[in-house]
């Protein structure tokens, strides 16, 4: 199965997927700021986050395929005008979970 496939398989469960994108790692576990945001905005960066290193700088040096399955869980942290809660990126990490099973299962069965 190419990689076109697996992709072909996630978006099967109708969510909004980035399928390519310059992704900015941040050292956490916090929320970024406002003048982090903007920084990685002004150097390209599409997305990011904190749990997408060093696994595909890695893979990459080996030549191996890689790709991430993640969930966005805070958007524009640093951006918005209200403080992000703890208890809404644990909804929405709860909502998410069905979706990555959904996509790991069928990626599994296509294999």
């Amino acid at each position: 199965m190419g990689a076109f496939d697996r992709v072909n398989t996630a978006n099967s469960a109708n969510k909004s997927l980035l399928t390519e994108g310059i992704y900015g790692c941040m050292q956490g576990p916090r929320l970024e700021t406002l003048a982090e945001i903007k920084r990685l905005q002004q150097d390209g960066c599409d997305v990011v986050g904190m749990t997408g290193m060093p696994e595909a700088a890695l893979a990459r040096e080996l030549k191996l395929d890689y790709a991430m399955l993640a969930l966005s869980v805070n958007w524009a942290a640093g951006l918005g005008e209200k403080e992000i809660l703890m208890s809404e990126i644990e909804a929405y990490v709860k909502e998410g979970r069905g979706f990555i099973l959904e996509v790991l299962i069928s990626l599994i069965e296509e294999l």
